[in-house]
């Protein structure tokens, strides 16, 4: 996660303080209410090793503040009966945005991690402003059609493709982007769709939304690569996004060498119009195309030693327990390029070095949505 935002929580959020949403012990009592979905007390002390004075301490400003609600005491085994404690919903909600050549995408989260509502459009304009003033829109539409309150609003997430370039949050995305290049992205949608609002690259999101709720939630070792009109990915190490020095972690399109065949999904497309199937766009590609037609065999073949080299460098280099296959990516082309790949793994005395499983996202093209929604959550509330 990029702990770099622009804008300010609202005031409705922070603390007696004034300067906080949550303390660390809060965040840490909200964090195990998120991943249990309820707990009494007694749990919590258990689970974070404080007395049982200390959680009615750490519980009652959260109660107070309506973050935290707390049920009818149950029964469970002997003693006496305990409330369980539970994130309220509708507390605070947050506001996830992809950003693709072609097309965006948008989800709003409550405070218990539950999609409230989704949606996407094509991009109207990839000229900054316009497509601004359609995010604005796309976000006033979805809140109304949720029926939430826009005061509770934590904040927005937005993730982007490209790389950073080292100066704040200024990406370098590709061509079709290009209004969007090397300008203070943060800063510029913050005023436009108000703040606080974060900016990441949409591999690196897509990787937290996997980790969340795809098939990070059974390992905490993967690498992810991202299929869209560029391919990237993230890196989630032990449970957490594996960022790097510049932010960059999880660029394996830098793997190939020049000349070998990008494994992205705009090459897909120029391959089928060279074939007789010309679609306009990926939108509208990814809308109509059949995965299983054999044209698309000639594609895998071409793109086969491009995956099997990123591939086994991230095997090699990371040792991950999965590399999830998502981004835009449709499951049953997923399915073939699984298939396809193999890694460079000699064997040693009858043995081979263990290597990850090759699986398809469980989300597919929620992942990074629901990864961009967690960067003003995480922020605020969790650890």
């Amino acid at each position: 996660m990029t702990d770099q935002f622009a804008g300010a929580f609202p005031a409705s959020f922070l603390r007696e303080d004034g300067r906080r949403t949550a303390t660390a012990n809060e965040r840490v009592v909200m964090t195990l209410l998120s991943k249990r979905g309820a707990a009494s007390r007694a749990d919590l002390s258990r689970a974070t090793g404080l007395a049982p004075h200390s959680i009615t301490r750490l519980v009652e400003p959260l109660l107070e503040r309506g973050l935290v609600g707390e049920g009818a005491p149950e029964i469970s085994g002997r003693g006496k009966p305990s409330a369980p404690l539970r994130l309220r919903a509708d507390a605070a909600f947050a506001v996830g945005i992809s950003v693709m050549t072609d097309a965006v995408s948008l989800a709003l989260m409550d405070l218990t991690g539950a999609i409230r509502v989704r949606a996407s459009a094509p991009l109207e304009s990839t000229d900054f402003p316009r497509a601004a003033d359609q995010l604005a829109r796309l976000i006033d539409d979805t809140v109304r059609t949720a029926g939430l309150d826009p005061a509770r609003r934590i904040g927005v997430g937005v993730g982007v493709t490209g790389y950073f370039i080292g100066d704040g949050a200024r990406l370098n995305p590709p061509a079709q982007l290009d209004p969007w290049a090397l300008i203070p992205l943060d800063t510029l949608l913050a005023d436009r769709l108000g703040g606080p609002l974060w900016v990441d690259n949409d591999g690196n999101v897509a990787a937290v939304g996997e980790a969340m709720l795809g098939v990070g939630r059974t390992v905490g070792d993967f690498a992810y690569l991202y299929f869209a009109a560029g391919f990237g990915g993230g890196v989630v190490a032990d449970g957490a996004p594996l960022r790097g020095a510049h932010r960059n972690a999880g660029e394996f399109a830098s793997i190939l060498p020049e000349g070998w065949a990008q494994p992205n999904l705009e090459t897909l497309r120029l391959w089928l119009a060279a074939r007789g199937q010309p679609w306009p766009d990926l939108h509208a590609m990814l809308a109509g195309f059949d995965p299983h037609d054999p044209v698309v065999d000639g594609w895998l073949d071409a793109c086969a030693p491009s995956l099997n080299l990123v591939a086994s460098a991230i095997s090699a280099t990371l040792d991950p327990a999965l590399i999830v296959l998502g981004g835009r990516l449709p499951p049953a082309l997923a399915d073939r390029i699984a298939a396809r790949i193999r890694f460079t793994n000699p064997e040693r005395r009858g043995h081979h070095r263990p290597a990850p499983r090759i699986v398809a996202s469980a989300i597919g093209a929620d992942a990074p949505v629901i990864g961009a929604a967690m960067l003003p959550m995480r922020a605020a509330f969790f650890t």
